[in-house]
């Protein structure tokens, strides 16, 4: 055979060879890229199934708060309902509602009345170990007496709250006792030897003192308007000097009213008539 055969052969051999490899780093070089571009498609796919689960997570958690809400709103919707379905033994029946704030009147199931109110804030107050909700109760009710031209008697948390208010300590004065210049004998507190004014806030070396009950101190008049109607418990429907605050829940957990819509609701309602709150 010719030399020059052999050559041939061996260059097309060499060139078979150099193609074969050629294409081996080509197809090794498509295998990196596609893995690599197979990785950044799983990675994109993982942050786009991470933000859906937390869409997801995010929906479930508003659709569990939404659901406890409107069980608990149905709740009182349903108590609210069968207590007005259970009035008819009533021939004159208030209801008030806390979440319009306004109140209402019927009278054999005829609406009669008709007014806005304040109720209670749902606001909380911490004091002495113990914690405070000034709610308006929901349910059934009657009404237990009658006043005209109330006084009101504030709890202690009245005064515990506006030690708070001020940066305040608050301190508990006993008949025949006295604090500083501030002393209380029967029915009367003297500060500096002069009486006490009914509904004043006594304050003493960085503290509110709190008068005893029973005394003139310890009274407040006008705060609940010109007639109160009486739940028990301390709650009643009343007056009220904070017109403005009407149709807003804000108050302590009463009811209130102004004074010419409590006066004309005075004048319906008798002791003993049912009170629907909801």
């Amino acid at each position: 055979m010719p030399r020059w055969v052999g050559l041939l052969g061996s260059w097309a051999l060499l060139v078979l060879g150099i193609g074969i490899l050629g294409y081996a780093v080509a197809a090794e070089a498509i295998t990196v890229t596609d893995a690599s571009r197979l990785r950044r498609v799983r990675i994109i796919d993982q942050m786009i199934a991470e933000r859906v689960q937390k869409q997801i997570d995010d929906v479930q958690k508003s659709m569990s708060q939404a659901e406890t809400q409107l069980s608990q709103l149905q709740s009182e919707v349903s108590s609210s309902d069968r207590a007005i379905e259970e009035m008819h033994d009533s021939d004159f029946v208030i209801t008030v509602s806390t979440q319009e704030n306004k109140v209402y009147a019927r009278r054999n199931g005829q609406l009669v009345f008709e007014a806005i109110c304040s109720t209670g804030s749902n606001s909380t107050l911490q004091a002495q170990g113990r914690t405070m909700i000034f709610r308006t109760p929901i349910g059934r009710f009657r009404v237990k007496s009658k006043e005209e031209n109330p006084q009101w008697v504030p709890p202690d948390w009245h005064y515990i709250e506006e030690a708070q208010k001020n940066g305040l300590e608050v301190v508990r004065l006993n008949r025949g006792q006295c604090i500083a210049d501030v002393c209380a004998s029967g029915n009367n507190v003297f500060m500096g030897g002069s009486t006490a004014e009914p509904g004043s806030l006594i304050v003493r070396g960085g503290a509110v003192i709190i008068p005893p009950v029973g005394t003139r101190a310890r009274q407040f008049p006008d705060v609940l308007g010109t007639h109160r109607l009486n739940l028990g418990d301390g709650y009643a429907l009343h007056g009220t000097q904070a017109v403005k605050q009407l149709g807003q829940s804000v108050s302590h957990g009463c009811v209130r009213l102004r004074n010419e819509d409590i006066a004309e609701l005075y004048a319906m309602a008798k002791v003993g008539d049912e009170v629907i709150i909801y």
